[in-house]
């Protein structure tokens, strides 16, 4: 079996909206590797191994900065200031109304036009395992209340965890906000599609939504539910997936995906409350193909996101918890996704 080669940084050195963009890339002991750019924070080659300890890469990405601006742009992204739909475009906060720019029919999705995937954030690297980012949100920009400062910080560990931890903060006035990583895992690799992995989640509701995919702030019991992951389901017997699932408290993973075919394993274990679950259904679907790394063309059902965040939609729905932000509450929140091979 050849090695899967790792992307040219070259091919991602350039300047996006006056700002410089680069690939940068982490490693651990054990070999594993993990590229990430600055634009958008996005994860674009993750190389993890399998039940013979070969190396392969595990996330759906591009090998040019070209390549990625014509691709989906949430692929691989840190999602922010807000992760998911946001019906009308619209919410009122603490009385003020706050308009967004609409980029899903009517409706905000993922921080809007302006939101973070879009983004170039200052990037620094401590170390071989260490990636820090930081970015200004500005409400003149994206529309969401006052500014908000993020710090998010990626780290490969020696366990064979890649550690998403960031913190937010508002120097004053508060604003709602979710983050969530969207990476597009597929643990046999690009190039075979999800069907026959095994999702199990620990949740016992998910959120109920209109013809939009928008939350209504209603909940769905997961008894007797179509897409029910409270015990291991191969995904290729499920419906197409694209939900919020309400994480139960316990001190398992939040989720768990198995690949009988390469052996590799995938666990999440998260503080957040909610786990969007987005089984790829409509990737690839637009008039001009997605292409990516190698010359793959991405398919539907090439991958699966596992999205920790908070309630989507919140700031429209009074039922669900809002995370308010504010000088005095920072958000912070801490997502690992941990690797492993079944025995």
């Amino acid at each position: 079996m050849h090695p899967t080669p790792a992307l040219d940084p070259r091919r991602f050195e350039a300047s996006v909206a006056g700002r410089p963009v680069r690939l940068y890339r982490l490693s651990n002991r054990h070999g594993m590797e993990v590229a990430i750019t600055n634009l958008g924070a996005k994860i674009l080659q993750l190389l993890a191994p399998d039940r013979h300890g070969v190396l392969g890469d595990v996330v759906l990405g591009y090998d040019s900065l070209t390549a990625l601006q014509a691709g989906a742009p949430s692929m691989g992204a840190f999602i922010g200031r807000y992760a998911g739909r946001i019906s009308q475009a619209r919410f009122d906060w603490d009385g003020v109304p706050h308009a967004l720019q609409a980029n899903a029919g009517p409706h905000s999705i993922h921080g809007g036009p302006a939101g973070l995937r879009f983004q170039v954030l200052n990037a620094e690297q401590p170390g071989a395992q260490t990636l820090a980012l930081t970015h200004r949100f500005e409400q003149a920009v994206d529309g969401f209340p006052g500014n908000m400062d993020l710090r998010l910080v990626y780290r490969l560990t020696d366990d064979n965890e890649l550690v998403v931890e960031h913190e937010a903060s508002m120097t004053e006035g508060s604003s709602p906000a979710s983050f969530a990583c969207h990476a597009f895992f597929n643990l046999d690799g690009p190039g075979s599609d999800i069907n026959g992995q095994r999702l199990q989640l620990n949740s016992r509701e998910l959120l109920a939504t209109d013809g939009d995919n928008v939350p209504t702030g209603a909940l769905h019991s997961l008894h007797g539910h179509a897409l029910d992951l409270r015990s291991p389901q191969q995904l290729g017997a499920l419906p197409d997936i694209d939900h919020a699932y309400v994480l139960a408290a316990g001190d398992g993973p939040a989720a768990r995906l198995v690949a009988p075919q390469s052996g590799r394993t995938l666990e999440v274990w998260t503080g957040e409350p909610v786990l969007q679950v987005y089984g790829a259904g409509q990737l690839g679907n637009g008039e001009v193909p997605d292409t990516g790394k190698g010359g793959a063309v991405h398919r539907p059902r090439a991958a699966i996101c596992l999205e920790a965040q908070q309630y989507p939609n919140a700031v429209n729905c009074p039922g669900f918890p809002q995370n308010r932000v504010s000088p005095e509450r920072p958000y912070r929140a801490v997502t690992r996704y941990r690797f492993g091979v079944v025995a």
